[in-house]
């Protein structure tokens, strides 16, 4: 049997598969370029789900959000090998496995739009040869959920819009402008809380001025993002994530405003690694 491990900042997915089999494990998730050493093989082993520790692996791919360089890969790569011993361990970062996802065989521009974003070119040959930094919900992470979330709190608070749909979105979120603040600057992970917003901005999609926002931060990381790249112009550009799903027709709009051929959109890479990684064996 084998395992992939899709590790995001939010939740883990814990994929074993082998012949006739394939079962799905969740727990949360975590960023290991926001831990220390320690604290990346202490925290991985508590986030491996009941009973997959005592299991036997040949093989364990580990795809993590946040893993940079080498010390996060060494580090998750080590917290892997003191559980299953006997397995051939390989961590390297989510937007890798995203490409893996997506594009497979064939080269293209491998994108995350999840709670954060990311991007980078892709070649079945030489991996991920140009990359963009998201720089973060803060510096960057343009279309990201937090990105999405960061403005909709601006157009609301600065009432950008109109007193009805401002109103909606205090009413039914339960906010005021104090508790937006303090979670934002006062309480852990601003991030999450941010993206959590965009379950409003997907119930009032219908609404004109929630679609042009989300089309605009589209067309944002698109320019920010993608172009930055200077992507060949036949290269697709393939979507691996929960807002580029929920978003998908807001998301293909921002592309071809911005003329971007578009591939796969998946809300998850689960079933594009597993076909990858069976192909690959």
């Amino acid at each position: 049997m084998d395992m992939i491990v899709d590790c995001g900042s939010t939740k883990c997915r814990w994929t074993v598969i082998g012949p006739g089999i394939r079962r799905a494990f969740d727990s949360p998730g975590f960023n290991p370029a926001l831990l220390d050493t320690p604290e990346i093989e202490s925290t991985f082993a508590d986030r491996v789900p009941q009973g997959l520790e005592s299991m036997m692996f040949e093989q364990v791919w580990i795809y993590a959000a946040g893993c940079r360089s080498e010390r996060e890969e060494n580090a998750l790569r080590a917290a892997a090998q003191k559980l299953w011993r006997n397995a051939a361990v390989t961590a390297a970062s989510d937007v890798l496995g995203a490409a893996r996802a997506v594009c497979g065989t064939d080269s293209g521009i491998a994108c995350i739009l999840g709670t954060g974003s990311n991007c980078a070119i892709y070649s079945p040959k030489h991996g991920l040869v140009r990359s963009t930094p998201p720089l973060g919900f803060i510096l960057g992470d343009e279309g990201s959920g937090a990105d999405i979330g960061k403005a909709l709190v601006n157009h609301v608070l600065k009432r950008r819009w109109n007193s009805e749909l401002v109103s909606d979105f205090l009413d039914s979120q339960q906010l005021t402008a104090d508790i937006i603040i303090n979670k934002v600057y006062l309480c852990p992970e601003p991030n999450r809380f941010l993206a959590s917003l965009t379950h409003w901005a997907a119930d009032n999609i219908h609404r004109p001025e929630v679609d042009h926002l989300v089309v605009e931060r589209f067309q944002a990381f698109i320019a920010r993002n993608i172009r930055t790249l200077s992507p060949p112009r036949h290269l697709k550009a393939g979507f691996v994530g929960s807002v580029a799903k929920i978003f998908e027709p807001q998301l293909r709009a921002a592309a071809e405003k911005e003329s971007l051929p578009v591939g796969k959109i998946e809300k998850s890479p689960e079933n594009g690694l597993i076909a990858f990684h069976c192909h690959k064996t």
